[in-house]
């Protein structure tokens, strides 16, 4: 199958070469543009949250959390200002190779690769683009197959819309078929900043031990106002290595668990109005921002681990106008977690539970907003972000390993922000 896939990867890229003409009249000099942005936010929380990056990146509340006394230790209001999104990028453009426009891109902010480096510059973006009129070969790092880029939420906090959006960065290899207004993509893609749950903490060795990349593939229709698609991504991963006996002896094995998601993606733009909407049928896929995960069962007669999966099913909303300086929108998602009950056998115990939000029942998220944007790149905006979620005391019949009682609880965000962008 891997051997396949690699063997259909090459006779794509070798027939686009082919099939291309070579245009003997292009000879491009080579261009650079820099650019970059000013993006420093304000924000107060009225709970504690799930987050990261200093809180700056928010998912949901935290669940209710007695002290000695009854009270509630996560009902503390916070506040923080940060500019680690900062960010700037170079485009390099030069001369044709292969009958194809080439283009490099370079991009970086200061969020750092995880909550220990925050404030350090991390990479971004940085991949070869090779356009062909009908085919298009991408390699490098680039947005998380599941988010579909030109479709992203147009709020302005760094978690754009997670979790119900997906929001990651993979490198990849991704591939574009184009006749007239329909596109097929697929790519072939790994881990490195957004890494899988497991045993050993969140680490991309449980993917690259599987010798399976993660796969998307995609069928899309677009014309000038519409953007309509459908999605479908595998993950495999190989959580363990190895089993410890109980006189302390390794013993290697070699079980995989593959996981299947779905998306369904549109944008319609018409006049000044702008609409976009997602829903995904998720299956661990912890990774992109967004919620799931899964549990690990040790069968004692066996010796033997199998996996199951959190399910969730997510849908959002982004609806946004222009009008004038004035760009007022609106953000709606929702999540539901449909992984309910499982067959349980008395000879099976749960010895790990991976990935986030699988202690939640229902959750969902308004977030108005209102921004002002200047002719010079200069902007300023504000938004609310009202997050509810539904805590159940059990995962499931067979998991109960939530730590706290069922409890509805709910933040809201309030963010002032101001963005200076530029291009030269």
């Amino acid at each position: 199958m891997k051997r396949a896939f690699v063997l259909s990867l090459l006779l794509l890229v070798v027939g686009a070469v082919a099939a291309e003409p070579a245009d003997s009249t292009a000879n491009r000099k080579w261009h650079f543009h820099f650019s970059g942005l000013v993006n420093p936010q304000f924000f107060v929380d009225t709970r504690q949250v799930v987050s990261g990056r200093e809180e700056m990146m928010l998912f949901y509340p935290k669940p209710v959390e007695r002290d000695a006394d009854g009270h509630d230790l996560n009902a503390t209001p916070s506040l923080n200002m940060l500019a680690i999104t900062a960010r700037l990028a170079l485009t390099i453009e030069g001369p044709d190779v292969l009958g194809a426009k080439i283009k490099g891109y370079i991009e970086g902010d200061y969020t750092g690769a995880s909550d220990a480096s925050i404030n350090l510059f991390r990479l971004r973006h940085a991949y070869i683009d090779m356009r062909w009129q009908h085919h298009e070969l991408l390699l490098g790092q680039f947005w998380y197959p599941m988010t579909v880029h030109e479709i992203m939420p147009a709020t302005q906090p760094l978690n754009m819309g997670a979790p119900f959006h997906p929001y990651a960065r993979y490198t990849q290899m991704r591939y574009t078929m184009r006749y007239g207004r329909f596109e097929a993509l697929a790519v072939a893609a790994f881990q490195l900043d957004n890494k899988s749950q497991g045993v050993n903490g969140a680490s991309t060795t449980y993917l690259k031990h599987s010798l399976v990349p993660e796969f998307n593939l995609q069928l899309r229709y677009h014309s000038d106002r519409l953007l309509a698609g459908v999605a479908y991504n595998l993950l495999v991963i190989k959580p363990r290595d190895y089993v410890t006996d109980t006189a302390g002896g390794k013993h290697k094995i070699d079980t995989r668990y593959a996981s299947h998601s779905f998306s369904a993606f549109v944008r319609y733009d018409w006049d000044k109005w702008s609409l976009k909407a997602q829903t995904i049928l998720s299956d661990n896929l912890y990774e992109g921002c967004t919620l799931g995960g899964y549990y690990e069962r040790y069968d004692t007669q066996t010796g033997l681990y199998d996996y199951r999966p959190f399910h969730f099913a997510t849908l959002w909303f982004d609806f946004g106008r222009t009008k004038g300086h004035w760009q007022p929108g609106i953000f709606i998602g929702g999540a539901y977690n449909t992984t309910g009950s499982n067959i349980h056998l008395a000879t099976q115990t749960v010895t790990g539970v991976y990935g986030r939000g699988y202690d939640i029942d229902w959750m969902y998220r308004v977030q108005p907003r209102i921004g002002y944007v200047t002719n010079f790149g200069l902007s300023f905006w504000f938004e609310i972000e009202h997050t509810f979620a539904a805590y159940k005391n059990t995962l499931n019949t067979d998991v109960p390993t939530a730590k706290h009682d069922a409890c509805k609880v709910h933040n809201e965000r309030f963010i002032l922000g101001a963005v200076y962008s530029f291009r030269k």
